[in-house]
């Protein structure tokens, strides 16, 4: 019998070991790293998910709000996570898809240093602006925006966020860039919107919609084809003639790469169980966001759809005429 090589037996050992360690996981809380501060729609969605994980596993997810460079420190915070299944990161459209164009030296490879879990939510983005910005609808803001070129402030959460790209896109459709303003998260964004400190955002109908609701942001236009349940009288971008305008922001869950799969599978039964919960789906609707279908969930899914995104939002920013620092 010819002698197994050293290269076999670690494999074997690394299967039996990850198999071992699985039936015991998890022991102890898990941590979730939401790459953005508190109070947006990405730390809205982590914590529902959160708490109908918790359920599934018997053990409690803890959030942990890591912000900064439009959420590549709380992403790259989880590629150097100790890979044993306790740490985990919630990611959208920006952090791993257009954040490769944004950011150059990005500290992470969406596509090479993580194994997902599975898309969780997608919610679409939305222009809106400070209660007394002299415009009323699409067409009267274009003409403001044409108007007062680099004197109109619009803020984001960082470079390669959503309310970032969106931004891009939205402005490069109209030809009419803004003077942008960085912000580390949604809640000062918004707070500076409200007292008329910047004009507006570009924002997840999720971040806004209570805002919106209560008068003290005024929503312009939804960029999707159908219009909101949680925003029902603003307008898409269809209505409001500019149908080129369609930015839905996903939202998913990953782990770092080198997580044992038996771990893996653990978690990701645990975001199918959520996902199936009645009560993590209404909460996700109140917020604006949609539970993904059957065919969008899953790991497997959610690499695909990484590195799809990756190529539609180059060519969307480059089309854009986005130059990064």
């Amino acid at each position: 019998m010819r002698l197994m090589t050293k290269g076999l037996f670690g494999l074997l050992l690394s299967a039996t070991c990850g198999a071992a360690f699985a039936q015991s996981f998890p022991e102890r809380p898990i941590t979730m790293i939401v790459p953005f501060a508190a109070g947006g729609a990405a730390d809205a969605t982590g914590r529902i998910l959160a708490e109908g994980m918790s359920k599934a596993l018997g053990k409690t997810i803890v959030v942990e709000n890591v912000g900064g460079a439009g959420g590549a420190t709380g992403t790259a915070r989880v590629k150097n996570a100790q890979a044993d299944g306790y740490t985990i990161g919630l990611g959208h459209t920006g952090t791993l898809a257009a954040a490769v164009t944004v950011m150059p030296k990005l500290p992470h490879d969406p596509k090479a240093d993580f194994a997902y879990l599975g898309v969780v939510a997608a919610t679409p983005n939305i222009i809106f602006v400070r209660k007394d910005f002299p415009a009323n609808d699409l067409k009267e803001f274009i003409t403001v925006a044409r108007e007062k070129k680099d004197q109109l402030t619009f803020g984001h959460s960082g470079n390669g966020a959503a309310s970032h790209i969106t931004c891009l896109l939205f402005f490069g459709l109209i030809k009419a860039p803004p003077t942008y303003v960085p912000y580390r998260g949604f809640g000062q964004t918004v707070n500076d919107i409200i007292a008329s400190k910047i004009d507006g955002s570009c924002d997840l109908v999720a971040s806004v919609a209570g805002q919106a609701q209560s008068g003290l942001v005024k929503a312009l236009v939804v960029a999707s084809k159908e219009r909101s349940a949680t925003l029902p009288e603003v307008p898409t971008a269809v209505e409001a003639g500019l149908p080129e305008f369609q930015a839905e922001t996903w939202t998913g869950l990953f782990a770092p790469k080198a997580t044992p799969k038996p771990v893996l599978d653990i978690l990701e039964k645990a975001v199918a169980a959520a996902l199936n919960d009645p009560e993590v789906g209404k909460r996700l609707t109140t917020i604006g966001a949609r539970v993904p279908a059957l065919g969008e969930r899953g790991g497997a899914a959610m690499q695909k759809l990484v590195s799809t995104e990756i190529d539609h939002w180059a060519d969307i920013l480059n089309k854009a005429g986005f130059k990064p620092d």
